[in-house]
């Protein structure tokens, strides 16, 4: 009995130990950014934007450990003519970098816009000063494929992909270090020039992907405007509204997006399409088509 019982102890302290790291590889995983977004028939006052930005970079539930932003923002806002604004900013001073951004912007309005606040992983911290490292990132070197993505996450294989990319691609980080969400949307152009069905390219997208990731992708080509969506593992979280007329909001948190949009999910009817909570393991593939842009 008495060796049973000290043959036991080592075995509980074994398996709790386990049970720590596997916390702790789970808790700095997703230590990750934030993304938000939306596509409107309508414009949206771009102070609402930064507002959103600004309190989504400093959200941070209970259980995390560490706010979901503070170290880099950014937006892309797709014009009528379907020309892109993007401007990004690192953490290079002690203001944050969502209302440094606001002040930077000279645009008033937006109805079609991706934006991003960084928390980088331990491995990319050293890069967060660099606007090159921070998202959204747009791509443009496929065939007339303008690709705005924004990702949150960890792709634990980016650079075997990026080893397997043409290349004809250019990679704004890598002038600094390359980041890993930035493989995301040259992937996503060579997976939509092998085959011209979104869904599958997205299907494909989603198979390579490892590690554990939510990202948006903005598809804007002459013809149409798509908006993909792709979320595997377990995140800091995404929640997506659409109404009956085909505009969509998301955001990787409800609650900052709540106070500073709930008067335009009211009023335009929204109602949630997809709601992945933060730590909670999500699969998804979805794609809207943006007719009424």
């Amino acid at each position: 009995m008495f060796t049973s019982q000290n043959s036991f102890y080592p075995a509980c302290l074994k398996s709790f130990s386990l049970k720590v790291e596997t916390y702790q590889v789970w808790s700095e995983a997703i230590q990750m950014c934030g993304i938000f977004g939306f596509a409107l028939n309508r414009r949206v006052p771009m102070v609402k934007v930064f507002r959103v930005l600004q309190k989504l970079e400093v959200h941070q539930y209970p259980n995390e450990p560490k706010p979901i932003g503070g170290f880099g923002a950014g937006i892309a806002i797709l014009k009528k003519d379907r020309s892109v604004l993007l401007e990004k900013v690192g953490k290079t001073r002690d203001v944050s970098p969502a209302k440094y951004l606001s002040e930077i912007v000279n645009v008033n309005e937006a109805s079609v816009l991706v934006g991003h606040v960084r928390m980088p992983s331990p491995q990319f911290m050293e890069t967060a000063k660099f606007k090159e490292t921070s998202q959204p990132y747009l791509t443009q070197c496929l065939h007339g494929l303008k690709i705005i993505s924004a990702h949150n996450g960890n792709v634990t294989n980016y650079k075997s992909i990026r080893e397997k990319l043409s290349a004809k691609h250019v990679f704004e980080s890598e002038k600094i270090e390359l980041i890993d969400s930035e493989v995301i949307p040259h992937l996503f152009e060579e997976l939509l020039i092998e085959n011209a069905n979104p869904k599958e390219a997205l299907e494909n997208l989603y198979q390579a992907l490892e590690g554990s990731n939510a990202l948006s992708l903005l598809q804007s080509t002459p013809k149409r405007l798509l908006l993909h969506f792709v979320h595997k593992g377990k995140t800091r979280g995404l929640t997506i509204w659409k109404n009956d007329y085909g505009e969509v909001v998301f955001c990787s948190r409800k609650e900052p997006l709540m106070e500073e949009f709930g008067d335009i999910l009211e009023k335009g009817g929204f109602k949630e399409q997809v709601a992945i909570p933060y730590g909670e393991e999500g699969n998804l593939k979805l794609t809207f088509h943006l007719s009424f842009l």
